[in-house]
Formats: C-alpha cells, structure tokens, sequence
C-alpha cells in the first residue's frame, strides 16, 4: 500500500467519498481521486475548502488522520480513528496500570534518542555535535536533571549560530512557521500509528497535561523531530524561508519526512519507523520486550516527489508525467486515448466515476491540482497482530 500526505491549501476544492476514493473537485470538475486505503495525512487549510461529514466519515474509516489548520496554514487540530486496534480496550486498561519506574526508564531512552539525532543534525550541518552526545549519555531515569532542555538551549544557539533565533510554538517567523509545521505532519503520522497499535493517544509517558489529547503522540515525537530540524535549517541557510509558508516550502518539508530512517538496521519509511515504535511500546508493556525500537539516524534519503508549479487562473497546475499518464490508464480498465478527444476515467469495480475533459487549447496535457500530496510506498502491516496473553 501507500502512504500519501495531502495538503489542501492552494484552492478551495470540494472533497467527497465515492466508491472507496477520495474525490477531489474545483470548479464543478472531478481533478482527481485518491483511493481511500493509500491516505495517510489530509490536511485541511484553504479557508474555502468544502467536505462532508459522509467524507469525514470514510476517512477516518478507513485509518486516516485529518489535520485541521489555521489561517496561516498552521495545524491546530487533529482528528484521528477512534477504533484502530481488536485489543484497544485491553491495551488502554494496560496503559493506565504502567508503573512509573518503568515510564522514567522509557522516557530516558527517548530523550536519549532525541539528543542523539540533534546531534547528527549538528554534525551534518556544522560538522560538530556540540557536546551533545555526551549529554545524552549521561541522561538520567526520568531526565530528572532536565537534559532535554540543556541539550535544547546549545542546540538551537548552534544550528543557527549567528541569528536572531528564539523557538515559538505560535510560529511568529518564517524559521519557526516551517518547524511547526514539519511538527504537526509529524504529529499526525505518530498519533496514527499510536491508534493503529491499539494505544490511548491520551495515556502519555512523559507528557500529562490535562489539556493533552495526544500526549502519547507528544512523547514518541521527540526522537523523529530532528528530520525536520535539518530540513528547515538547510532552507535557511539557503534564504529560502523569508515570507509566508509557501507551498514549495511545504512540499519540501513533507518530501523530508517521507524520507528512509534506519530502523534496527533496516531502512524504513516515516510510517514504518513511527509504527515500529508503537509496537515496540506495546511489547514493553506486555514484558515481552525492555527498549522501544526508535529511529537511529537522520532520512538515507528523501523520496521524489513532483510539486505544483505552473499557474493558470490561479490554481496550481503540473504537467502529467508518462508513469502517471499510464498508472491512470490502469485504473480506467486500460481504456485508450482517441488522439481527437482525450478523456481520463477513473474506474473503480468496473464503474465510471468521473470524467475530466481536456481544456480547449493545445496544452491538454495539463493536469489540475488544487492541492499537493507525497506518496510512499508503504508495505508493512499496520495492524499488528501481537497478541497480549
């Protein structure tokens, strides 16, 4: 299967659920389908942008997380599956009854793994971790001498050595715009994984604000957070982040998070890496396992990904490459193309569910996008069949 990010903010597009697809109109037009097994993240941000509760409803039926932003294309609320796991229940009783050495213990080795990523990033970037692996080695059961915040202060202070920098959740500058957003993707895709594995999102390790829906999500976040670290001080340093969050810079950022980790060795996608770290927390908590299975390096590399780059009337275009021209072939039962009348049908179960006619001039090999999305290819199974004795 696929993992697909969609980022709705460039047009105010219609979205409804027909025949287990996404359907992605403007206009009055059906531009395009998204099957509803291959959604990932929706994230909803263009102040227009319509859809109703039946497409809520498949949604999150079918595992997606949907991301609601504000007016500055910020996530401020997230909306995940309420059933995602056969052993919820027992697991959410599991997680209330997890004694708090055992949490310390956990924690230490989050903050461990988050100090060491930060690290790499330094040492990728600056070509020096700054002493903070040695920070992160002597972190403590618990982070009782708060490592996490003294390993933060020299971080950022280095990474953007030599500019005005200070962290600010509410995102009131460029820099701080792009890591919170690279952060409420990130958000979104482990609180998924936390559901998927039959965890309460609200049952935190660390994190206990009252306020908290997602302080589970909040905690296993930690180690992944550097991967858009890098990615942000890098469009920095090429001066690329100097007015408002474009969707160039957004597309960049989940281009990054849709990158390979090494993961006990392997290489694995975002959704992998975040999945393998529920599971592993489900096995601690059984006893069938004493470490959590968290990321070990920054992405190998970041997939490919085309982004919207031509304008007409506003609305973000993109020309079609041949893979794509083909694999909507494919869906539309291999119907070919009359060289007079171009049609692209998308077919699910034998049925046509749309028709998108081909514009008057001679650029008909131009497909319309409202909105950019970045795929992965995702084969692990989600639906872990661990069964708790």
């Amino acid at each position: 299967m696929q993992g697909r990010i969609l980022d709705f903010s460039q047009a105010p597009v219609k979205l409804r659920v027909r025949y287990r697809q996404l359907q992605i109109s403007l206009d009055g037009r059906d531009v395009d389908a998204v099957p509803l097994d291959d959604v990932a993240v929706v994230l909803l941000a263009h102040p227009q942008l319509s859809l109703s509760l039946a497409t809520l409803q498949g949604l999150t039926a079918a595992g997606a997380t949907i991301v609601v932003c504000d007016a500055k294309s910020l996530p401020c609320g997230l909306c995940l599956p309420l059933v995602g796991h056969h052993l919820s229940a027992r697991r959410t009783r599991l997680q209330a009854s997890v004694s708090r050495p055992l949490q310390k213990r956990l924690w230490r080795q989050i903050v461990r793994s988050k100090i060491e990523g930060q690290a790499a990033v330094l040492e990728t970037l600056r070509g020096d971790d700054g002493g903070l692996r040695a920070l992160a080695a002597a972190t403590l059961s618990g982070d009782t001498d708060n490592r996490e915040g003294v390993a933060a202060k020299k971080y950022w202070s280095q990474l953007f050595a030599g500019q005005k920098f200070k962290r600010d959740f509410d995102g009131g500058d460029p820099t701080n715009a792009a890591l919170n957003y690279g952060y409420g993707v990130l958000r979104a895709i482990v609180a998924r994984a936390v559901v998927a594995s039959g965890l309460c999102p609200a049952f935190g390790i660390f994190h206990r604000n009252k306020y908290d829906a997602f302080a589970l999500a909040d905690d296993l976040i930690e180690p992944f957070r550097p991967v858009v670290d890098v990615c942000v001080a890098r469009l920095r340093d090429e001066k690329r982040l100097t007015g408002e969050l474009s969707t160039e810079i957004k597309s960049t950022l989940i281009r990054q998070l849709t990158g390979r980790y090494r993961v006990d060795g392997f290489q694995e996608t975002i959704f992998e890496a975040a999945s393998k770290a529920t599971e592993s927390l489900v096995r601690v908590y059984v006893g069938k396992d004493k470490r959590l299975t968290l990321p070990e390096a920054l992405p190998l590399a970041a997939t490919t990904a085309e982004t919207p780059t031509l304008k007409t009337e506003n609305v973000e275009i993109r020309e079609t490459t041949a893979t794509e021209r083909a694999e909507r072939n494919d869906v539309a039962n291999k119907e070919t193309r009359a060289e007079s009348k171009i049609k692209v049908l998308e077919c699910v179960e034998n049925k046509e569910v749309g028709v998108v006619a081909p514009p008057e001039d001679e650029n008909w090999d131009l497909q319309l996008d409202g909105f950019f999305d970045v795929n992965v290819d995702w084969d692990y199974e989600s639906d872990f069949r661990l069964d708790d004795d």
